[in-house]
Parts: C-alpha cells; structure tokens; sequence
C-alpha cells in the first residue's frame, strides 16, 4: 500500500508544479489574482483565512492571506518591497 502513496503523491505534485510555473509565466512581477477558498482549499493552522492573494515576487510565486475583501479572480498591481 506504501507504494500507492508516494504514487499519489506524485500524481499531484507534478501537475501541481506544472500550475505553478504556468501562473509563473501569466503574472507579471508584483501582479496577483484573488482566490476565494473553501473547505478542501483551507490552510492548516489559517482556517479563518477566506481569500487569498496569489502573486509573483521576485520571479517567484507566493500565497498571502489578503487582507481585505475583494472580488474573486481580480487582479491585483501590488505595491511589494524586495
């Protein structure tokens, strides 16, 4: 059975990074899309979390906790410091 989940793992951790670099090259840097979550998108030890801003820093995509409510998929210019 042990073999099955590491396959699992497997099975959605590819694609998962294959997201990733696909939200990577259609953001431009300092620029996020809001994500409304749900029961099977929370995030451990943040349950109170409702939306989350995905965005691009430093060529690199990050997940926040946004700090005021907006519309889902809009697309935020964020004002980041390196």
């Amino acid at each position: 059975m042990e073999n099955s989940n590491i396959s699992n793992e497997i099975d959605w951790k590819i694609p998962a990074l294959i997201f990733a670099r696909t939200i990577n090259l259609i953001l431009e840097e300092s620029q996020g899309v809001v994500v409304n979550l749900d029961d099977s998108t929370t995030i451990s030890g943040h349950e109170d979390v409702e939306q989350v801003i995905v965005y691009k820093k430093g060529g690199e995509i990050h997940i926040a906790p946004a700090e005021e409510k907006f519309d889902e998929g809009s697309v935020l210019n964020l004002n980041i410091s390196e």
